[in-house]
């Protein structure tokens, strides 16, 4: 394959002239865009170059592993350790380029992080005050981040240092995963604003929280989608990671806010277990589930579809316990899983035709955002 050195070669030589050197670079860029419209649907992303990155991963685990054995379980500890993770990145992520132990170094430094963040102490009047009234189960997350020590704006700043750890080494190492710990602290300190800034008296879901948190990440994760329409740059890798937490968090939210019963009443911690499911909450599980299909296959994306499965799954069990009462949950649970098999490689396979006939009710103010469609699937 011609790199841009060798058109340069090729011109100093006398073999081609530079127009004739420029008129080969548009093309060869023409038709890489054209390869990757065409392979755009596949959902790419860099996970790893070979089994090389397998083998340094492995070191890296085995490593940080045995290394945390020998330091304090203290902040000191966490900290030395994470300075550690650090050097290792600096060799293996900045001068090496490995992906997947990239990916395994930047969750152990924002978890060392947050960790050493955790250890050191942090106490409040009001925290202390809440301490000695009656213990009573919190109605909800909300309402248990008032109980923690030093108050829910200490856990928002435990947050926070979490996200700078994982915004430092985005911005040092450039490691498109970076941007999901990053996303994912700043959903933890914008939970501890909300307990905080939500008086008690007034009942607000948790679900409605997340969901505002998994919108903002879902927009930032479509903001770099729409700089890089062909998927040719590390920003489609930025936008994967981005949606793939956006997906659960949204979907999770949308569920439980429009059937609360199917998470089922008995409370412990705050925490609501034994799932209900009824006609209707399987009918509502379906549409939700259909319609953030529809939005994931205009964004071709499949995180929203995949997050949607485990609660599609559950409506799909309950109707077949009423259809088949005395097959046993043995049939249940195989029927099933049949079922979303069919139902994923089904639409796999016509997922670039589907793409273009959803994309031909939108308008062109809307479509051309969106990742284009191969001309043929």
């Amino acid at each position: 394959m011609l790199q841009d050195a060798d058109l340069d070669a090729a011109v100093a030589e006398g073999i081609v002239t530079q127009a004739q050197a420029a008129a080969l670079r548009d093309l060869a860029r023409r038709r890489e865009r054209e390869r990757a419209v065409a392979l755009g649907h596949e959902e790419r992303f860099r996970f790893m170059r070979g089994f090389n990155d397998v083998f340094f991963a492995i070191g890296v685990v085995l490593f940080v592993v045995g290394f945390l054995y020998f330091t304090a379980r203290a902040a000191t500890g966490f900290v030395i350790t994470a300075a550690v993770v650090w050097g290792l990145a600096e060799v293996l992520v900045a001068r090496l380029r490995l992906v997947l132990p990239g990916i395994l170094l930047a969750s152990a430094f924002v978890a060392l992080v947050f960790l050493a963040a955790v250890r050191v102490p942090v106490e409040s009047t009001l925290a202390s005050e809440m301490w000695l009234r009656p213990m009573l189960p919190p109605a909800s997350m909300l309402d248990a981040l008032r109980f923690y020590p030093g108050g829910p704006l200490a856990f928002t700043a435990r947050g926070l240092i979490a996200t700078a750890a994982a915004a430092a080494f985005y911005w040092r190492f450039k490691l498109p995963f970076a941007l999901l710990p990053l996303a994912a602290s700043l959903i933890v300190a914008a939970v501890g604003v909300a307990s905080f800034l939500i008086p008690q008296s007034v009942s607000v879901p948790d679900s409605a929280v997340l969901l505002i948190c998994g919108l903002g990440v879902f927009a930032a994760a479509m903001s770099f989608d729409a700089s890089d329409r062909e998927r040719l740059t590390r920003r489609a890798d930025c936008a994967f990671w981005l949606h793939l937490l956006a997906a659960p968090v949204i979907v999770h939210s949308v569920i439980r806010l429009v059937t609360p019963g199917l998470v089922g009443s008995s409370r412990h911690f705050g925490i609501r277990f034994s799932p209900i499911m009824t006609n209707e909450l399987a009918l509502a599980t379906v549409l939700i589930v259909a319609l953030l299909a529809i939005v994931a296959v205009l964004i071709d994306r499949r995180a929203l579809l995949v997050s949607g499965l485990a609660y599609l799954g559950g409506a799909v069990g309950y109707a077949l316990t009423g259809a088949a009462v005395d097959s046993g949950p043995g049939f249940t649970v195989a029927a099933t899983l049949v079922i979303l098999g069919a139902l994923v490689l089904t639409l796999g396979a016509g997922w670039v035709p589907l793409r273009r006939r959803l994309l031909a009710f939108l308008s062109p103010a809307i479509s051309n955002r969106l990742p284009p469609v191969p001309a043929r699937p």
